[in-house]
């Protein structure tokens, strides 16, 4: 535009002035009330926020003060608990030792009784199997000592531990103590690993009749797991606010205890989602400074939602827990509602200041037009001289900086004459190093002369070129831009300038290679995954159809990599998992493949073989020997070796032969199960006998979960008899009629039945067909007083709703609770056994009886077994078969007998098939039996039969 300056238009130009400078002041006013309304409003926001994180700060110190206060407390009970839990035992012990003493030595030879006491001790398993009892006399000679009977009888009066405590000397002088005070400490073999000595804590006290101490030990480092575990159940339940908790996590960096995503518990915060693994190495770093407030970004798991939330982080000591009391920012949010609504009850004051400014704004302008109007002239002259040079700044800004990117411009001659603060940061050249420089300081060599050749060609014939260039930083670092180039030109279209734009694209080409990296190569090894092993597998498969060569699948699993986890803990596992690729790939070609399935299984596919399937299987046979001898060499792991040894399947494939990627795989798999079950560190080969017993055993399930909606099973009851042969109940068996298979035998289908959880809808078939038995034999007087027992496995007892549906069958049936007997096996005491005898109590209180079945066989605590609402023991078959002729299983079964009564319990023996057996049960002080000299299992009609004629 351009003005003519005469005398008509200087007025005109001399009142836009006055006004823009009033326009200018009112504005500048205005922007100073706002700014300092803005100033006045973000300090008493900032006050506000400070005093609620100091309030919450505050409050944080308080519950993590309990929550190390209680920390504290439970690990010192780890002593009193576990001297509790030693004392109980043996006391139990002396109490049988005592009752078999009373009972046997004025009828016994003392060396018959001594017999049958340690006979009685020696199956009994305590603590998770780890407790045993032992007794010695008090000259220091071993009376009984399970775990290493060769010692029996023998005097190791000076026997050390690794700190020189003499063990039974210290035995010996806690038995000589008052009965409660008997505890000795020393150093014993760990179970998880025999070569090392660990502290360990033993309770003894004295039989005097035999001069005997008789006690038992475990291991303190056991108890105190069980009190962590107890810390972190109570720690569970902690809560304060709307949304504080606390959360622990090991030295390791695993989760412990994380209230808000119990996911979470358990994994290495490496292995976590991104936001959680930021969170949780916060937590860490923090902890191994000293520990202090955090605040950091979380994942709700309600919603999926990334929150703030605040922690103060604090070390437990001595266990190394990293204790988190956190809660979320939100909770502070009340205040600051508060202060936005005084906030709102300002703003009339602020307004009318801002009209004041205003009004004041107009009056200075008034004033300054004088001036104004003085110097106008002057613009005039200055205006023609500018025009030109802004015109072409003008052109340049219009196309160079609309956009955000790393810009630069040249001129025709393709110096560079302006860069962005963008280009600075992406290439580290500052503005005054890039101007007058050429383009050619960010080459990385990459790109050669025809490349530039052509790109000035497009850009000669197109007026722009784009596309993917390597250049090179200040520093010398290589990277990937995506680079546009655009030509300016003026009226005449002759190019005056170029504008180039550009993005820094390697954090795009990264995200890239590690999306592949993730979905075919497994993130601990870096081997091949399941994914890619499949598609290579694919390949070979495809490829082998268009000559003869012989290729190979070995499927690698390490043997006891579970007890490894169990004892070392998962980060000494990835470690050796790790050193084991690196083994296997030192075993192979570089054409074959090493892969990592899942957990300890790995993968070698071994490829262009021999055509010959013998040569062949000698070849692939080698690799697995050099692979089964580079696995068994010892690790280094937690400061010290490791053994492992390796069981490996084998399978040829290729050549004609058409199959999918999975079958070769399968049978690999398949020998490798056979080479566990040869003993392990073993090499095997596919049979395909292997396959036909896998196909049986599948179609012997198919037939099974076919049975029951098919009535094909029926149930043969077994006559319980007292004396000479009353019968005073049964037992119901389950059988299965197969229309093919003929009688299925039990041994056959009902481990099957476990395995794939059909013993579920099995068993309460079998209790409802057996309370309806009972419902009808009510109404027969010869057999009304029946009981019947009914088998009942683990996983049935466990259901949630057990007690429900036994209470609701008996309900429906009609049945008599008290005719009915639920048998349980002694193997299901060893886990969850509070939740078991609470069962059992709420079925005992409606009338249903419990018989312990295969007693003696299992480790259940005699502890437990007093707190059981048992009403019967049942003496294994295993132990009544040889009872005339081996004095162990005789020995045993008194035991029962011995224990049974003095618990209050009946007692019956099963599998009686001879009349001595009988006869030697009854002077034992057992007459209730079942077995085949009295009557096999029969048919109900033939059951009712047997049962009319022995009235």
């Amino acid at each position: 535009m351009r003005v003519d300056v005469n005398e008509s238009n200087v007025p005109r130009l001399h009142l836009a002035g006055t006004l823009a400078i009033i326009l200018i002041l009112t504005l500048t006013l205005g922007a100073f009330f706002s700014w300092r309304s803005v100033v006045k409003h973000r300090s008493s926001m900032d006050d506000i926020s400070r005093s609620a994180a100091e309030q919450n700060n505050a409050r944080l110190a308080a519950e993590m003060a309990s929550a190390l206060s209680y920390i504290e407390f439970t690990r010192a009970r780890t002593d009193q608990v576990l001297r509790s839990g030693l004392t109980s035992q043996v006391d139990t012990a002396m109490q049988v030792v005592e009752a078999i003493y009373a009972r046997e030595s004025p009828r016994r030879p003392a060396q018959e009784v001594k017999h049958l006491i340690t006979e009685a001790l020696r199956p009994v398993r305590f603590f998770n199997g780890r407790g045993y009892y032992f007794i010695d006399d008090m000259q220091g000679k071993f009376i009984l000592l399970p775990t290493s009977p060769q010692l029996e009888g023998k005097t190791l009066l000076n026997n050390q531990d690794d700190t020189g405590h003499l063990i039974m000397r210290g035995l010996i002088e806690a038995a000589a103590k008052p009965q409660g005070e008997g505890f000795s400490s020393y150093r014993w073999y760990s179970p998880s690993d025999p070569k090392k000595m660990a502290a360990k804590l033993a309770y003894v006290r004295h039989f005097a009749p035999y001069d005997w101490l008789i006690g038992t030990g475990d291991y303190t480092d056991e108890w105190e797991q069980r009190q962590k575990a107890e810390a972190i159940a109570r720690l569970r339940g902690s809560r304060f606010g709307a949304s504080g908790y606390v959360a622990i996590m090991d030295s390791d960096g695993r989760s412990l205890l994380s209230p808000s995503n119990a996911k979470l518990e358990g994994m290495l915060y490496k292995d976590m989602a991104p936001v959680e693994q930021l969170a949780l190495a916060q937590i860490q770093q923090l902890a191994n400074q000293g520990g202090g407030y955090l605040k950091y970004a979380w994942i709700d798991s309600g919603n999926g939602q990334t929150i703030n939330k605040t922690a103060l982080v604090r070390v437990a000591q001595p266990w190394g827990w990293v204790v988190a009391v956190t809660s979320t920012d939100a909770e502070q949010g009340a205040m600051l509602q508060q202060e936005l609504a005084r906030y709102g009850a300002t703003t009339q004051q602020d307004v009318a200041d801002v009209l004041l400014a205003l009004a004041a704004a107009l009056a200075v302008g008034v004033a300054a037009s004088w001036g104004f109007s003085r110097w106008s002239g002057q613009l005039f002259q200055r205006y023609h001289r500018e025009i030109g040079e802004q015109a072409t700044a003008l052109r340049i800004a219009a196309t160079a900086f609309e956009s955000q990117q790393g810009m630069v411009v040249t001129d025709a001659q393709r110096t560079i004459l302006r860069v962005n603060q963008a280009f600075t940061s992406i290439t580290g050249y500052s503005a005054e190093e890039a101007i007058g420089q050429y383009p050619s300081i960010l080459s990385s060599g990459r790109q050669d002369k025809p490349f530039y050749a052509a790109m000035s060609q497009v850009l000669e014939s197109e007026g722009a070129w784009a596309g993917e260039i390597w250049n090179r930083r200040k520093n010398g670092e290589v990277y990937p831009e995506w680079l546009s180039i655009s030509a300016v030109r003026d009226e005449s279209g002759v190019v005056t300038h170029y504008v180039g734009i550009f993005t820094d694209i390697s954090e795009r080409k990264s995200d890239q290679e590690q999306i592949e990296t993730l979905a075919f190569f497994d993130p601990l090894t870096r081997l091949p995954n399941r994914r890619l092993l499949l598609d290579r597998l694919e390949q070979t498969l495809h490829a082998s159809t268009r000559h003869t060569r012989k290729s190979a699948l070995l499927f690698v699993d390490l043997d006891n990599f579970k007890t490894l986890n169990d004892t070392l803990g998962h980060h000494q596992g990835d470690l050796l998992l790790a050193q084991v690729a690196q083994r296997l790939k030192a075993c192979v070609r570089d054409g074959d493949t090493v892969a990592r399935l899942g957990s300890d299984e790995f993968v070698v596919m071994l490829e262009d073989l021999s055509e010959s399937m013998e040569d062949a299987a000698n070849q692939a046979e080698a690799v697995g020997e050099k692979v089964l001898a580079a696995l068994a060499q010892d690790y280094v792991l937690a400061g010290s070796a490791h053994h492992s040894t390796t069981s490996i399947g084998v399978t040829l494939f290729g050549g004609a032969q058409q199959e999918s990627n999975e079958e070769p795989l399968k049978r690999a798999e398949l020998a490798m199960f056979q080479a566990k079950a040869a003993g392990r560190n073993a090499l095997r080969f596919f049979d395909a006998q292997m396959q036909a017993q896998v196909s049986a055993h599948a179609t012997l399930e198919a037939d099974l979960r076919e049975a029951l909606p098919a009535q094909q099973f029926m149930l043969h009851y077994q006559a319980q008899v007292v004396g000479n042969g009353h019968v005073t109940g049964v037992e119901a068996l389950l059988r299965w009629q197969h229309p093919q298979r003929g009688m299925v035998p039990p041994a056959r289908f009902i481990p099957l039945a476990e395995e794939t959880g059909l013993i579920l809808p099995i068993g309460q078939w079998v209790l409802e067909t057996a309370c309806m038995q009972l419902a009808m034999w009510a109404a027969d007087p010869a057999l009304c007083h029946l009981t019947v027992a009914v088998n009942v496995s683990a996983r049935q007892f466990r259901q949630a709703d057990f007690v429900t549906s036994v209470l609701a069958t008996l309900a429906r049936t009609g049945a008599t609770a008290k005719l009915l007997k639920l048998e349980l096996t002694e193997s299901m005491l060893v886990d969850d056994v509070e939740n078991i005898i609470a069962t059992m109590g709420v079925l005992k209180a409606h009338g249903v009886g419990f018989s312990l079945d295969d007693f003696g066989t299992g480790y259940s605590s005699l502890a437990y077994l007093k707190r059981l609402p048992l009403d019967q023991l049942k003496i294994d078959q295993g132990f009544v078969r040889n009872i005339v002729t081996d004095p162990n299983d005789a020995a045993i079964a008194k035991m029962v007998v011995v224990l049974a009564e003095s618990l209050g319990l009946a007692v019956i023996a099963e599998g009686v098939e001879l009349q001595a057996q009988a006869d030697f049960l009854a002077h034992l002080g057992c007459h209730a039996y079942q077995g085949y000299l009295f009557s096999k299992p029969l048919p109900r009609e033939a059951l009712e039969a047997f049962v009319h004629r022995s009235t």
